[in-house]
């Protein structure tokens, strides 16, 4: 998110030199993480019979993943066909704040889940 804030101050006029690729490959990895992370699903069925049962984790899991998959398609985008853009890197940002805030209340109920199930 940090280089993203720097990609928009670049817009902006500030003179900076934005690390393209090193932003690719960590927005790549951290969207992929949270993806995999809907492997949650399988485990909670493995051990309990079903999904869901842990409510607010799982039901936020769904937006997580469809936002995750939704950054990495504009960002493939963005990377592979370089121009001069507004609309989609907008988007893109607004759609992985929020992916952000998401993943930090998924964390919250997660310790929380840790606490029910992991002790």
């Amino acid at each position: 998110m940090y280089q993203g804030i720097q990609r928009i101050r670049m817009q902006m006029g500030v003179k900076l030199i934005f690390p393209w690729k090193q932003h690719v490959k960590l927005g790549t990895y951290a969207l992929a993480l949270w993806i995999l992370g809907a492997l949650g699903f399988y485990v909670t069925h493995d051990l309990f019979g079903e999904t869901h049962i842990t409510g607010t984790h799982a039901f936020l899991a769904w937006p997580v993943i469809g936002l995750s998959l939704f950054g990495l398609i504009t960002g493939f985008i963005m990377d592979r066909h370089k121009k001069k853009r507004h609309a989609l890197p907008l988007v893109h940002g607004i759609a992985n704040i929020v992916l952000i805030i998401l993943v930090g209340v998924l964390c919250y109920t997660g310790v929380e889940l840790w606490d029910t199930f992991g002790a």
